[in-house]
């Protein structure tokens, strides 16, 4: 075992979550196509990070703006625009609907930045 493998044991043993990823794919149905979001990606372990970004706004209908990263396999390939549900340690499924191309320059991990908008 090199370095980069016992580093990168070592990052996955912080992962607490699970993820599914889904992506826009077209499926016919009959003469008409139409997209249909389908699970790429089932239950893999990750780790998420949040902040806010915004102040709540003071609009008719109050936003919050959160940031946040995925940390998860680098082998994992998940297309930009993807939609991710995760579910955290406490069993609370939360999805975003929007994914950046994912960062994975690094050996142990790969980021990718989320945005969930929440509307109270």
């Amino acid at each position: 075992m090199n370095i980069f493998e016992f580093a990168k044991r070592e990052f996955e043993k912080q992962y607490d979550c699970t993820m599914t990823v889904s992506v826009n794919k077209p499926e016919k149905v009959g003469s008409v196509t139409k997209p249909k979001w389908t699970a790429v990606i089932s239950n893999k372990p990750c780790r998420i990070s949040q902040k806010q970004v915004s102040p709540v706004s003071d609009a008719n209908v109050a936003e919050v703006t959160y940031n946040t990263m995925l940390y998860c396999d680098p082998v994992l390939v998940i297309p930009a625009g993807s939609r991710i549900s995760i579910t955290d340690p406490h069993g609370k499924a939360r999805d975003y609907k929007r994914s950046s191309e994912g960062f994975s320059s690094y050996h142990t991990h790969q980021e990718i930045i989320i945005v969930r908008e929440v509307q109270a």
